[in-house]
């Protein structure tokens, strides 16, 4: 359901908190429910500002019954720049941070009343930890792929954070089994295990395909004037291309010099070529083949 806008962003209602804040008001934590959800938008908003700060279009934010999320168009390619990722990811737990020190002074002053600023003081900075845990697709898990993927390919760098977000969802679910007859939010946290663990599965089985997508907008840039450091790749010509697809790194060019079983020069592949060879013949062919294609 939309619920109207936000900075010039739609905010959509998820069927399912409409249902979970009915729950929370009839167990009496509905002030504790709209605080936490208070906080979650403002959470977002946060992504929202720091994503537009580097150009980036916000298609909307959708409010779920364990938090909130804001889909920002292209951000699978923003991933490919750990700077602009970790800014980004950065943003939303740096203002819950920020909102629970004002909360903190604001009360110690005598400004705002103690019970309910600890209540938000406590919404804030719950959303804050856990999401920089590190583990996708969290902020964290972005912030930990950013650091990672500056040393390690890519692709190695969002198996990791993916990984250690499935095993975060999982645990989040076995948590909430053990606490379903003593604690009301058990419910809110399974469904967040689960979105968690999907969320991850999601990340991993769309990094190749990313990446891929990722060769193709850097070939724009470079036709454009822009100047990237370059990286060789040796491999056999019987190799297949999908095992090269694991050894990218960002902000790098890559020239791939293909060997026969001598290892004498076949071929150089430029990222264009093998870009085009990955969409023509599939991740499955040799290098062979792609020399083979280009002649």
């Amino acid at each position: 359901m939309r619920a109207g806008q936000v900075l010039g962003v739609r905010i959509i209602l998820n069927d399912f908190f409409l249902l979970a804040l009915v729950a929370y008001a009839l167990l009496g934590f509905l002030p504790e429910a709209l605080t936490f959800f208070g906080a979650a938008l403002l959470h977002e908003t946060a992504h929202v500002v720091a994503a537009r700060a580097y150009g980036l279009r916000v298609q909307e934010m959708e409010i779920l019954p364990f938090g909130g999320v804001a889909r920002i168009e292209d951000l699978d390619l923003t991933s490919l720049d750990p700077q602009v990722e970790a800014a980004v990811a950065l943003a939303g737990p740096a203002e819950n941070m920020i909102l629970a020190a004002a909360a903190w002074l604001l009360s110690g002053y005598g400004i705002w009343d103690v019970s309910l600023a600890g209540l938000f003081f406590r919404a804030n900075t719950t959303l804050a930890l856990f999401n920089l845990l590190p583990a996708l697709p969290l902020d964290g898990g972005r912030l930990l792929r950013s650091a990672l993927s500056q040393r390690l390919p890519w692709r190695q760098a969002t198996e990791i954070a993916t990984r250690l977000g499935q095993a975060l969802g999982v645990l989040i679910v076995l948590l909430a089994l053990l606490l379903c007859q003593h604690h009301v939010f058990a419910l809110s946290a399974a469904l967040a295990g689960v979105f968690i663990w999907s969320a991850a599965e999601s990340e991993r089985r769309s990094s190749s395909l990313v990446l891929i997508r990722y060769l193709v907008h850097k070939q724009a840039g470079i036709k454009k004037g822009q100047v990237l450091p370059g990286q060789v790749l040796v491999v056999a010509a019987n190799s297949y291309l999908k095992e090269v697809v694991k050894e990218l790194t960002t902000g790098r060019y890559h020239l791939i010099w293909v060997l026969d079983r001598e290892g004498r020069l076949l071929g150089t592949l430029g990222e264009g070529e093998f870009s085009a060879a990955l969409f023509s013949l599939g991740p499955n062919s040799t290098f062979q083949e792609a020399l083979s294609r280009r002649c």
